[in-house]
């Protein structure tokens, strides 16, 4: 079973859309027989995956830190539940459990885990496929500020096959079961 780990928000006060597209994710990911590895909430786009994998027959793991293991926050409807010490080793867990990242829209905490995710990718500590889930152009200025990274030569051109951008849940799960990992060009600029 490939188990994909899935970023995203936490606020329940989004357009429905990201709503939508985290509930056709879920279902998609449960017919595929692929776990989801995620934060363990309740709310927002983190609830609405976890909640539409489970309806639709699939497995779920939560990782949550013991600050963020409050009733009425995490779920009580994962096959496994790990509580950690802290933010770094929930990441780690998460790394380490998943064979893909895929990053709905969210805040700063899902830009942050998809940054970090990309930087292990770029330095060689893993190839795992990465997707951003482009639901209603939330990441286009995002996308735009890479292209001004490569432009002003702080990365490679080439790593933009360190990502890939999908618009649907379809195409994401798609790209996610024929992923092969790039060759990846020496980070640094010599």
């Amino acid at each position: 079973m490939k188990s994909i780990a899935v970023y995203c928000s936490s606020s329940d006060i989004i357009h429905q859309d990201y709503f939508k597209i985290a509930q056709q994710l879920g279902k998609l990911m449960a017919e595929n027989k692929s776990q989801l590895v995620y934060g363990g909430g309740v709310v927002g786009l983190m609830g609405e995956v976890a909640r539409s994998v489970k309806d639709n027959g699939g497995k779920t793991l939560g990782v949550v830190p013991k600050a963020l293991n409050i009733k009425n926050v995490v779920h009580d409807i994962d096959d496994e539940l790990i509580i950690t010490d802290g933010m770094r080793e929930r990441k780690a867990i998460m790394d380490e459990r998943a064979d893909a990242f895929v990053g709905l829209p969210g805040g700063f905490g899902t830009f942050e885990e998809m940054f970090e995710v990309l930087t292990l990718k770029q330095l060689g500590y893993h190839n795992k496929p990465i997707v951003f889930l482009n639901v209603r152009g939330y990441y286009d200025k995002l996308l735009e500020m890479f292209e001004h990274i490569y432009a002003e030569k702080f990365a490679k051109e080439q790593y933009r096959v360190l990502y890939h951008v999908c618009e649907t849940a379809e195409e994401t799960i798609g790209y996610l079961e024929n992923y092969q990992p790039p060759n990846l060009p020496d980070k640094w600029f010599i």
